[in-house]
């Protein structure tokens, strides 16, 4: 089978690529030629698409990339910047081989600094792997009550108690509740004293992936006021908790539970099979505890790193710069550093 099987760099607007991914149970949204072309368009990210064809032309196994190119971090290929994990694709075992031994070729004759895959690929003596982080994911049904029969007493008690306190969700319908969720992502950046993603990034979120049905904005107000807002993005029965943001002043008032259970109960009620909480690093307790007490499976989450060695220094030490400056600055401080600089922790 090996001597029959092509390999092929493809454009992210390739139909054959779309035809595949759907074809996947396992793919997610960033897999989707939508969330590539959103990358790059507000990025400058250019994307490939590695894939691995039959003797027939058809795609076997596939991953997308995005060519991350910056004066800080390297030259590098990365599936995907700021995505938690995205997984290769592949119809058997042999494929995935094949698409392995490729992604090492590529690595070779481009001669970039590392490339990256945000999920474990097959031993290979040219792949580091990575054990930072672990992976949160709720099964769920069409009946949400059932679902929240996981949920540990703690959580029913604060969806319970942000109720009791008036605070309200909505389902936001317009760019400006996006704007309303940016104010809130920018203020919640710079209490973790990290730079905030670009306001283009959210608006084309809006504009490319929203509108396309492919995710909702949630929003918890009190009293007429906005104080807390997440950002789901669905697709392929999953569904994604990608951001989450709130006032500081608002705690007491649980409005992220009541946001995380309305996230919930609309991919119970509109036919979605996992929730996905996305990534916590493994030192962080607290946020574990969190994410399993809504009856969350935790698993582990590997990166594969094909690089002569995997080497963090570059970012960590933009990360460890940046954090300072914004923890002594004003908030548009905070906004100006993810203006100038946020495409190149990608």
């Amino acid at each position: 089978m090996d001597t029959q099987i092509q390999h092929r760099l493809i454009e992210a607007s390739d139909s054959s690529w779309l035809e595949f991914i759907q074809s996947c149970n396992n793919a997610n949204i960033f897999h989707h030629p939508v969330w590539l072309e959103m990358m790059s368009e507000c990025y400058g990210y250019r994307p490939a698409i590695v894939a691995i064809l039959d003797e027939y032309g058809n795609i076997q196994a596939g991953l997308p990339f995005l060519k991350v190119q910056s004066p800080f971090t390297g030259r590098r290929w990365v599936s995907i910047p700021f995505s938690d994990y995205c997984k290769p694709l592949y119809r058997d075992d042999s494929a995935l081989d094949a698409l392995t031994r490729q992604l090492v070729h590529l690595y070779q004759e481009n001669k970039i600094d590392k490339l990256e895959v945000r999920w474990a690929l097959p031993d290979n003596t040219n792949i580091h792997t990575t054990a930072d982080f672990v992976l949160h994911t709720l099964r769920l049904n069409p009946d949400p009550d059932q679902v929240s029969r996981k949920f540990k007493r703690t959580h029913l008690q604060n969806i319970h108690q942000a109720e009791e306190r008036g605070v309200e969700v909505e389902l936001g319908d317009q760019l400006e509740h996006m704007k309303v969720f940016f104010k809130l992502q920018l203020e919640t950046r710079k209490r973790h004293c990290v730079p905030c993603q670009p306001w283009r990034y959210f608006e084309l979120l809006w504009r490319r992936v929203v509108k396309s049905g492919m995710g909702f904005v949630l929003l918890a107000k009190k009293d007429g006021e906005y104080i807390a807002g997440m950002v789901y993005l669905g697709w392929n029965k999953t569904l994604i908790a990608k951001y989450a943001a709130s006032s500081q002043d608002s705690f007491n008032l649980r409005p992220n539970n009541l946001l995380f259970w309305e996230g919930i109960r609309f991919g119970c009620l509109n036919g979605y099979e996992v929730f996905d909480m996305g990534r916590s690093e493994i030192e962080n307790a607290g946020l574990r505890k969190f994410k399993s007490r809504w009856g969350a499976v935790e698993e582990p989450l590997n990166y594969s790193i094909i690089a002569d060695k995997p080497d963090k220094t570059a970012n960590s030490r933009l990360e460890s710069m940046l954090h300072s400056v914004i923890e002594r600055s004003p908030l548009w401080v905070c906004r100006l550093s993810g203006e100038l600089l946020y495409r190149h922790f990608g």
